[in-house]
């Protein structure tokens, strides 16, 4: 299972993307949620790592920045949280 600061920035790309599999996001896009202090900027970062070392999220090299993507085990892993949550976001 994911931890907190796994699951925030998992739910975060899942709201850039529009909970969609085919949309690429850049890191800035659903990281300025972690900006407050460099402790949490740094927590985030890891989570992110962590996410595409389980294939929650994969990552792919543009020709200028790397963008990210919702994988099939990512996007049912935000379906479960925003369930259990009651995050008021609409899922595909």
């Amino acid at each position: 299972m994911i931890d907190a600061m796994e699951r925030r920035v998992l739910t975060s790309i899942c709201q850039a993307t529009n909970s969609s599999k085919s949309a690429h996001v850049p890191k800035p896009y659903f990281m300025k949620k972690f900006q407050q202090d460099k402790r949490t900027k740094k927590v985030a970062e890891k989570a992110l790592v962590s996410l595409i070392a389980h294939g929650y999220v994969s990552l792919h090299k543009t020709r200028n920045e790397i963008t990210y993507q919702l994988t099939d085990t990512g996007l049912d892993v935000c379906r479960e949280i925003f369930q259990k949550y009651g995050k008021g976001i609409k899922l595909r």
